[in-house]
């Protein structure tokens, strides 16, 4: 497998719509769901690999699903995923960075469209946003969190120094030819990155057919992003064994399955939803409960798990650690932690090691 790192930049705002049900003229304001979440990047890498390998081939689209390039899409993921800010990443800002732990003691788990009673779910209910959900470290001041010291003041960065938030006017089109609708008018927000800033993006693909620099659509407007490969990052897999998780991505909350790790304890602030849409079967994809980035947890091995993990050095820095695919479930009463393989139309997840 092929291990690289691409900085992506988007030359325009960014749209990405939140979860909840949307028609023009009749419901006008359309959310933003941002920071985005992985999907629209895998989405975007995987469009691009499809390009360059019908051009190359000379065949349709269509003809290379007929062929089975489906199984070849699945094998392009994403192990890391976040701001970039003069050429340094900037993290989720960990949940107990801040307050205190949460104990599991609360009503209900909620998960893939299903609510069972009597049961935990780590959500942690605020009328108001608090510091830590709009702000970021530094990895500078994320080693200092994992390293048990309380971050320093210049290294977390507020949201503020990422991006701002615009409103924007919307006009639905006609499929056919391309006009207004009546009516169609709707409102809408959009995300415009600060000088300096984009995206972090670590790829792992068995055939390497991308370029060093490309562009891609990205978002709901299809505006044009730069992704582009750096060279100060060192990557590698092997195995580690820890007792902390970090969610660097939503985290998602699946049906019972035998789990790897036990939660012991989290920190959690609330829960999200990922969804999308099905271009297959045209329409919106079930919702999927999910953790949010920053979500902390504390784990005890199950059976001596030893998984794979990626260690990974930016800028001659002290090594980070990742691990990928790891969800969320209830068994026998219990939270825990097991690892799933995202099929083609799922997002995947990301945790950073925190050791103890």
């Amino acid at each position: 497998m092929n291990l690289m790192f691409y900085k992506v930049t988007p030359l325009s705002v960014l749209f990405f719509r939140d979860t909840r049900p949307f028609l023009a003229g009749e419901q006008s304001l359309a959310r933003l769901n941002f920071p985005p979440g992985i999907s629209p990047f895998l989405g975007a890498l995987r469009t691009k690999y499809l390009e360059i390998k019908s051009s190359k081939e000379k065949k349709s689209i269509s003809q290379l699903f007929r062929e089975g390039v489906a199984g070849e899409l699945e094998n392009i993921s994403i192990f890391w995923f976040s701001f970039f800010k003069d050429e340094n990443p900037i993290l989720p800002m960990p949940c107990d960075a801040f307050s205190s732990w949460k104990r599991l003691s609360v009503e209900k788990f909620v998960f893939e469209n299903e609510i069972r009673e009597n049961t935990l779910v780590p959500i942690k209910k605020e009328k108001q946003i608090s510091k830590k959900e709009t702000s970021y470290l530094s990895l500078k001041g994320f080693l200092q969190y994992t390293r048990g010291l309380r971050p320093s003041s210049e290294e977390i960065i507020p949201a503020s120094e990422l991006y701002q938030i615009e409103n924007r006017v919307g006009l639905t089109l006609t499929k056919d030819t391309k006009t207004s609708e009546r009516s169609k008018f709707y409102r809408m927000s959009v995300a415009r990155l600060k000088k300096g800033v984009g995206f972090l993006v670590g790829v792992e693909m068995e055939d390497n057919v991308l370029p060093e620099k490309f562009t891609t659509r990205l978002g709901g407007e299809g505006h044009i992003a730069i992704w582009e490969m750096i060279e100060s990052t060192t990557v590698s897999k092997s195995s580690a064994r820890f007792d902390g998780l970090v969610a660097l991505t939503l985290i998602p909350i699946k049906k019972d399955r035998d789990g790897q790790y036990e939660i012991k304890n989290w920190c959690v602030n609330k829960l999200d939803a990922i969804s999308g849409w099905d271009y297959k079967e045209n329409r919106a994809k079930p919702l999927v409960k999910a953790l949010k980035p920053g979500s902390v947890l504390l784990v005890k091995p199950i059976n001596e798990p030893n998984p794979e993990v990626y260690k990974i050095k930016f800028n001659n820095e002290n090594t980070t650690e990742v691990i990928k695919n790891l969800s969320l479930s209830v068994n026998h009463g219990k939270p825990k932690l097991s690892k799933f393989h995202p099929q083609l139309n799922e997002p995947e997840a990301l945790l950073v090691v925190k050791k103890q």
